[in-house]
Protein backbone atom coordinates (compact mmCIF):
# COMPACT_ATOMS: atom_id res chain seq x y z
CA UNK A 1 0.00 0.00 0.00
CA UNK A 2 1.58 3.10 -0.90
CA UNK A 3 2.01 5.65 1.70
CA UNK A 4 -0.68 8.25 0.33
CA UNK A 5 -3.17 5.92 0.71
CA UNK A 6 -2.08 4.55 3.95
CA UNK A 7 -2.77 8.36 5.26
CA UNK A 8 -6.09 8.43 3.12
CA UNK A 9 -7.49 5.94 5.02
CA UNK A 10 -7.00 7.81 7.97
CA UNK A 11 -8.53 10.66 6.99
CA UNK A 12 -11.14 8.43 5.96
CA UNK A 13 -11.80 6.95 9.32
CA UNK A 14 -11.73 9.95 11.83
CA UNK A 15 -13.44 12.23 9.20
CA UNK A 16 -10.59 14.60 9.03
CA UNK A 17 -8.96 16.64 6.28
CA UNK A 18 -5.51 16.94 6.66
CA UNK A 19 -2.32 15.24 8.66
CA UNK A 20 0.61 17.05 10.58
CA UNK A 21 3.88 15.07 10.89
CA UNK A 22 5.57 16.71 13.23
CA UNK A 23 8.09 13.87 14.32
CA UNK A 24 11.19 13.51 12.19
CA UNK A 25 10.87 9.79 11.95
CA UNK A 26 7.40 10.45 10.17
CA UNK A 27 8.21 13.17 8.06
CA UNK A 28 11.05 10.85 6.62
CA UNK A 29 9.19 8.12 6.16
CA UNK A 30 6.86 10.77 3.62
CA UNK A 31 9.18 12.38 2.20
CA UNK A 32 12.79 11.06 2.47
CA UNK A 33 13.99 14.07 3.22
CA UNK A 34 15.97 14.41 6.92
CA UNK A 35 15.36 17.60 8.77
CA UNK A 36 15.57 18.23 12.81
CA UNK A 37 12.81 20.49 12.69
CA UNK A 38 9.61 20.57 10.37
CA UNK A 39 6.68 19.49 8.88
CA UNK A 40 4.79 18.14 6.94
CA UNK A 41 1.27 19.08 5.82
CA UNK A 42 -0.82 16.45 4.27
CA UNK A 43 -4.05 16.86 2.33
CA UNK A 44 -5.32 14.48 -0.52
CA UNK A 45 -4.61 17.19 -3.12
CA UNK A 46 -1.60 18.43 -2.03
CA UNK A 47 1.37 17.81 0.13
CA UNK A 48 3.34 20.58 1.89
CA UNK A 49 6.95 20.39 3.33
CA UNK A 50 7.60 23.59 5.37
CA UNK A 51 11.29 23.32 6.46
CA UNK A 52 13.46 26.11 8.17
CA UNK A 53 16.48 27.99 6.30
CA UNK A 54 18.80 25.54 7.45
CA UNK A 55 17.63 23.00 5.13
CA UNK A 56 15.97 24.73 2.17
CA UNK A 57 17.91 24.39 -0.66
CA UNK A 58 19.01 21.17 0.95
CA UNK A 59 14.85 20.06 0.11
CA UNK A 60 14.79 21.31 -3.24
CA UNK A 61 17.61 20.17 -4.44
CA UNK A 62 17.27 16.59 -2.76
CA UNK A 63 16.97 13.99 -5.75
CA UNK A 64 15.06 11.43 -2.87
CA UNK A 65 12.11 14.12 -2.27
CA UNK A 66 8.90 12.21 -2.31
CA UNK A 67 5.77 12.35 -2.05
CA UNK A 68 6.27 16.36 -1.94
CA UNK A 69 4.36 18.84 -3.89
CA UNK A 70 5.11 22.17 -2.55
CA UNK A 71 8.78 23.09 -0.41
CA UNK A 72 7.88 26.15 1.49
CA UNK A 73 10.52 27.87 3.97
CA UNK A 74 9.38 29.48 7.29
CA UNK A 75 10.07 32.40 9.23
CA UNK A 76 6.12 32.53 10.71
CA UNK A 77 5.72 29.04 10.04
CA UNK A 78 1.74 28.63 12.01
CA UNK A 79 0.83 31.22 9.17
CA UNK A 80 2.10 29.74 6.47
CA UNK A 81 0.36 26.21 7.61
CA UNK A 82 -2.81 28.38 7.96
CA UNK A 83 -2.70 30.09 4.44
CA UNK A 84 -2.53 26.04 3.30
CA UNK A 85 -5.30 25.17 5.98
CA UNK A 86 -7.66 27.59 4.34
CA UNK A 87 -6.43 27.17 0.53
CA UNK A 88 -7.43 23.72 1.12
CA UNK A 89 -10.70 24.11 3.06
CA UNK A 90 -9.40 22.07 6.31
CA UNK A 91 -12.03 21.89 8.80
CA UNK A 92 -9.78 18.82 10.92
CA UNK A 93 -6.46 18.18 11.05
CA UNK A 94 -4.54 15.30 13.19
CA UNK A 95 -1.36 15.35 14.77
CA UNK A 96 1.07 12.47 16.26
CA UNK A 97 -0.27 11.66 19.73
CA UNK A 98 2.30 8.96 20.11
CA UNK A 99 4.98 11.91 19.47
CA UNK A 100 4.15 15.38 20.13
CA UNK A 101 4.63 16.66 24.13
CA UNK A 102 1.93 18.23 25.57
CA UNK A 103 3.21 21.94 25.19
CA UNK A 104 3.41 21.19 21.46
CA UNK A 105 0.08 19.93 21.36
CA UNK A 106 -1.10 22.94 22.56
CA UNK A 107 0.85 24.99 20.30
CA UNK A 108 -1.15 23.63 17.35
CA UNK A 109 -4.50 24.10 19.33
CA UNK A 110 -3.53 27.69 19.93
CA UNK A 111 -2.42 28.52 16.79
CA UNK A 112 -3.87 26.32 13.95
CA UNK A 113 -6.93 28.30 12.19
CA UNK A 114 -8.80 24.32 12.44
CA UNK A 115 -10.41 21.54 14.50
CA UNK A 116 -7.37 19.83 15.82
CA UNK A 117 -7.27 16.39 17.21
CA UNK A 118 -5.06 13.58 18.29
CA UNK A 119 -3.96 10.67 16.87
CA UNK A 120 -1.72 7.68 17.41
CA UNK A 121 0.65 6.98 14.36
CA UNK A 122 2.45 4.16 16.21
CA UNK A 123 1.92 1.61 13.46
CA UNK A 124 1.77 3.64 10.47
CA UNK A 125 5.34 2.45 9.54
CA UNK A 126 4.49 -1.22 10.26
CA UNK A 127 4.57 -2.13 6.08
CA UNK A 128 7.66 -1.50 4.53
CA UNK A 129 7.68 -1.25 0.93
CA UNK A 130 9.90 -2.60 -1.00
CA UNK A 131 12.42 0.78 -1.37
CA UNK A 132 12.64 0.56 2.45
CA UNK A 133 13.38 -3.03 2.19
CA UNK A 134 16.30 -2.60 0.29
CA UNK A 135 17.54 -0.10 2.95
CA UNK A 136 17.44 -2.19 5.51
CA UNK A 137 18.67 -4.83 3.86
CA UNK A 138 21.64 -3.07 2.79
CA UNK A 139 22.28 -1.81 6.32
CA UNK A 140 22.32 -5.49 7.23
CA UNK A 141 24.78 -6.55 4.65
CA UNK A 142 27.23 -3.71 6.02
CA UNK A 143 26.56 -5.18 9.63
CA UNK A 144 27.66 -8.78 8.47
CA UNK A 145 30.95 -7.60 6.47
CA UNK A 146 32.10 -5.63 10.00
CA UNK A 147 30.83 -8.82 11.88
CA UNK A 148 33.44 -10.64 9.46
CA UNK A 149 35.88 -7.68 9.84
CA UNK A 150 35.25 -8.54 13.49
CA UNK A 151 36.45 -11.72 13.82
CA UNK A 152 39.56 -10.98 12.36
CA UNK A 153 40.29 -8.64 14.52
CA UNK A 154 39.25 -9.43 17.51
CA UNK A 155 41.79 -11.54 20.20
CA UNK A 156 42.14 -12.16 24.20
CA UNK A 157 43.91 -9.11 25.89
CA UNK A 158 41.66 -6.54 23.86
CA UNK A 159 39.13 -4.42 25.99
CA UNK A 160 35.88 -4.27 25.37
CA UNK A 161 36.25 -0.38 24.58
CA UNK A 162 38.45 -1.19 22.11
CA UNK A 163 36.27 -3.68 20.29
CA UNK A 164 33.07 -1.00 20.33
CA UNK A 165 35.61 1.81 18.62
CA UNK A 166 37.20 -0.94 15.99
CA UNK A 167 33.10 -1.61 15.53
CA UNK A 168 32.30 1.89 14.66
CA UNK A 169 35.25 2.87 12.86
CA UNK A 170 34.30 -0.02 10.53
CA UNK A 171 30.69 0.92 9.97
CA UNK A 172 31.74 4.13 8.79
CA UNK A 173 34.17 2.67 6.06
CA UNK A 174 31.76 -0.03 4.86
CA UNK A 175 29.40 3.35 3.73
CA UNK A 176 26.96 3.33 6.85
CA UNK A 177 25.57 6.41 7.50
CA UNK A 178 25.89 6.39 11.12
CA UNK A 179 25.30 3.58 14.22
CA UNK A 180 21.73 2.69 14.68
CA UNK A 181 22.26 2.85 18.76
CA UNK A 182 25.28 2.46 21.42
CA UNK A 183 27.18 -1.18 20.14
CA UNK A 184 27.14 -3.67 22.80
CA UNK A 185 30.25 -5.22 24.04
CA UNK A 186 29.40 -7.62 26.94
CA UNK A 187 32.48 -10.17 27.70
CA UNK A 188 32.68 -13.23 30.73
CA UNK A 189 30.49 -11.82 33.47
CA UNK A 190 29.35 -8.87 31.52
CA UNK A 191 27.10 -10.50 29.47
CA UNK A 192 24.93 -11.27 32.25
CA UNK A 193 23.61 -7.71 31.43
CA UNK A 194 21.81 -7.87 28.34
CA UNK A 195 22.19 -4.25 27.49
CA UNK A 196 25.82 -3.86 28.61
CA UNK A 197 27.85 -1.06 28.31
CA UNK A 198 31.27 -1.47 26.90
CA UNK A 199 33.93 -1.00 30.00
CA UNK A 200 37.44 -1.51 29.88
CA UNK A 201 37.48 -4.92 31.16
CA UNK A 202 40.14 -7.23 29.16
CA UNK A 203 38.44 -9.84 27.05
CA UNK A 204 40.33 -13.38 28.13
CA UNK A 205 40.73 -16.55 26.72
CA UNK A 206 37.19 -18.62 27.39
CA UNK A 207 35.08 -15.96 27.43
CA UNK A 208 31.75 -15.56 25.28
CA UNK A 209 31.17 -11.93 23.40
CA UNK A 210 28.02 -10.40 23.21
CA UNK A 211 28.03 -8.41 20.38
CA UNK A 212 25.04 -6.07 19.52
CA UNK A 213 25.41 -3.46 16.58
CA UNK A 214 23.64 -2.15 13.48
CA UNK A 215 23.91 1.04 11.32
CA UNK A 216 21.66 3.70 9.18
CA UNK A 217 21.65 3.53 5.49
CA UNK A 218 19.49 5.88 3.73
CA UNK A 219 17.67 6.23 6.99
CA UNK A 220 16.81 2.70 8.06
CA UNK A 221 18.61 0.31 10.55
CA UNK A 222 19.68 -3.09 11.24
CA UNK A 223 20.31 -4.54 14.15
CA UNK A 224 22.08 -8.11 14.96
CA UNK A 225 23.45 -9.31 17.75
CA UNK A 226 26.68 -12.36 17.51
CA UNK A 227 27.78 -14.38 20.91
CA UNK A 228 31.00 -15.48 19.87
CA UNK A 229 34.06 -17.33 21.55
CA UNK A 230 37.75 -16.35 21.89
CA UNK A 231 40.24 -19.06 21.89
CA UNK A 232 38.53 -21.94 22.94
CA UNK A 233 34.78 -23.18 23.68
CA UNK A 234 36.04 -25.71 27.02
CA UNK A 235 32.55 -24.28 28.92
CA UNK A 236 30.56 -26.48 28.12
CA UNK A 237 28.14 -24.77 30.57
CA UNK A 238 27.49 -21.74 28.56
CA UNK A 239 28.05 -24.08 25.50
CA UNK A 240 24.65 -25.61 26.53
CA UNK A 241 23.07 -21.81 27.26
CA UNK A 242 24.20 -21.02 23.11
CA UNK A 243 22.66 -24.07 21.87
CA UNK A 244 19.48 -23.36 23.96
CA UNK A 245 19.12 -19.79 22.66
CA UNK A 246 20.12 -21.29 19.40
CA UNK A 247 17.59 -23.34 18.95
CA UNK A 248 14.93 -20.99 20.74
CA UNK A 249 15.75 -18.11 18.39
CA UNK A 250 15.61 -20.86 15.14
CA UNK A 251 11.95 -22.19 16.41
CA UNK A 252 10.90 -18.34 16.72
CA UNK A 253 12.22 -17.95 13.16
CA UNK A 254 10.67 -20.94 11.94
CA UNK A 255 7.22 -19.73 13.05
CA UNK A 256 7.61 -16.28 11.14
CA UNK A 257 4.31 -15.89 8.62
CA UNK A 258 1.22 -13.89 8.15
CA UNK A 259 -1.42 -14.09 10.29
CA UNK A 260 1.33 -15.37 13.35
CA UNK A 261 1.08 -12.31 16.27
CA UNK A 262 3.82 -10.98 18.17
CA UNK A 263 3.20 -12.37 21.33
CA UNK A 264 2.68 -16.24 19.67
CA UNK A 265 6.36 -15.81 18.36
CA UNK A 266 7.71 -14.28 21.84
CA UNK A 267 5.60 -17.51 23.58
CA UNK A 268 7.17 -19.98 21.27
CA UNK A 269 11.30 -18.87 22.15
CA UNK A 270 10.26 -18.24 25.52
CA UNK A 271 8.63 -21.74 26.00
CA UNK A 272 11.81 -23.47 24.56
CA UNK A 273 14.32 -21.49 26.85
CA UNK A 274 11.72 -22.45 30.00
CA UNK A 275 11.46 -26.32 28.73
CA UNK A 276 15.66 -26.54 28.95
CA UNK A 277 15.44 -24.86 32.77
CA UNK A 278 16.19 -21.14 31.58
CA UNK A 279 13.04 -19.59 31.95
CA UNK A 280 14.12 -16.95 34.56
CA UNK A 281 16.95 -15.95 32.84
CA UNK A 282 15.35 -14.99 29.55
CA UNK A 283 14.01 -11.00 30.95
CA UNK A 284 13.12 -9.54 27.65
CA UNK A 285 10.82 -9.56 24.29
CA UNK A 286 12.05 -11.89 21.62
CA UNK A 287 11.97 -8.85 19.34
CA UNK A 288 10.54 -5.54 17.73
CA UNK A 289 10.15 -4.05 14.49
CA UNK A 290 13.18 -1.77 12.67
CA UNK A 291 12.84 0.79 10.10
CA UNK A 292 13.59 4.41 10.69
CA UNK A 293 13.62 3.84 14.47
CA UNK A 294 15.27 0.62 15.62
CA UNK A 295 12.56 -0.27 18.02
CA UNK A 296 9.04 0.54 16.39
CA UNK A 297 5.90 -1.51 15.74
CA UNK A 298 5.19 -4.52 16.23
CA UNK A 299 6.81 -5.97 18.94
CA UNK A 300 7.42 -9.86 19.29
CA UNK A 301 6.58 -9.40 23.48
CA UNK A 302 4.15 -10.78 26.03
CA UNK A 303 2.10 -7.40 24.88
CA UNK A 304 2.49 -7.97 21.58
CA UNK A 305 -1.09 -7.56 19.94
CA UNK A 306 0.01 -6.94 16.58
CA UNK A 307 -0.93 -9.91 13.55
CA UNK A 308 1.99 -9.88 11.46
CA UNK A 309 1.71 -9.54 7.85
CA UNK A 310 3.76 -9.26 4.49
CA UNK A 311 6.17 -6.30 4.20
CA UNK A 312 6.90 -6.04 8.20
CA UNK A 313 10.32 -6.16 9.37
CA UNK A 314 11.01 -8.07 13.13
CA UNK A 315 13.62 -9.14 15.16
CA UNK A 316 14.07 -12.00 16.58
CA UNK A 317 16.74 -11.99 19.79
CA UNK A 318 16.34 -14.92 22.49
CA UNK A 319 18.62 -14.64 25.45
CA UNK A 320 20.00 -16.17 28.29
CA UNK A 321 21.51 -14.39 31.18
CA UNK A 322 23.05 -15.62 34.25
CA UNK A 323 24.26 -12.81 37.07
CA UNK A 324 28.26 -13.49 37.59
CA UNK A 325 28.21 -15.96 35.08
CA UNK A 326 27.28 -14.65 31.81
CA UNK A 327 24.77 -14.85 28.85
CA UNK A 328 24.33 -15.36 25.05
CA UNK A 329 21.97 -13.24 22.76
CA UNK A 330 21.31 -14.00 19.23
CA UNK A 331 19.55 -11.68 17.02
CA UNK A 332 18.57 -11.61 13.37
CA UNK A 333 16.16 -8.96 11.19
CA UNK A 334 13.76 -10.78 9.36
CA UNK A 335 11.26 -9.55 6.16
CA UNK A 336 7.53 -11.23 6.75
CA UNK A 337 7.01 -12.34 3.34
CA UNK A 338 3.92 -13.85 1.95
CA UNK A 339 4.24 -17.69 2.24
CA UNK A 340 6.37 -16.73 5.52
CA UNK A 341 10.11 -14.81 5.84
CA UNK A 342 13.31 -13.83 4.65
CA UNK A 343 16.56 -13.34 6.40
CA UNK A 344 17.64 -9.72 5.80
CA UNK A 345 20.87 -10.20 8.32
CA UNK A 346 23.02 -13.35 7.20
CA UNK A 347 21.57 -16.14 9.08
CA UNK A 348 25.50 -16.89 10.33
CA UNK A 349 24.92 -17.97 13.39
CA UNK A 350 26.55 -20.94 14.41
CA UNK A 351 29.14 -20.82 17.20
CA UNK A 352 32.12 -18.98 16.50
CA UNK A 353 35.14 -19.19 18.13
CA UNK A 354 38.03 -16.95 17.11
CA UNK A 355 41.39 -18.56 17.85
Amino acid sequence: MMKKDLLNKILAETGADAILLYSPQNRYWFSRFHSSLGYVLYTKNKSYLFVDGRYLTAAKESKMLTNIDEIIGFGPVFSLINEKIKENNVQKVLFESDWVFVKEAKTFEDKLETKVEAYNFDSIRMIKDNWEVEQIKKACDITHQVFLEVLEFVKPGMSELELARFVSDNFLKNGAEKLSFDTIVASGPNGSKPHAVPTDRIMQKGDFVTLDMGCYYNGYCSDQTRTFVLDNDNNEKMKEIYETVYQAQQRGIDAIKPGITGKEIHQICFDYIESKGYGQYFTHGTGHGLGIEIHEEPYNSVAGDKTLVEGMCVTVEPGIYIPSIGGVRIEDDILVTKEGFEYLTTPFRELQIVK
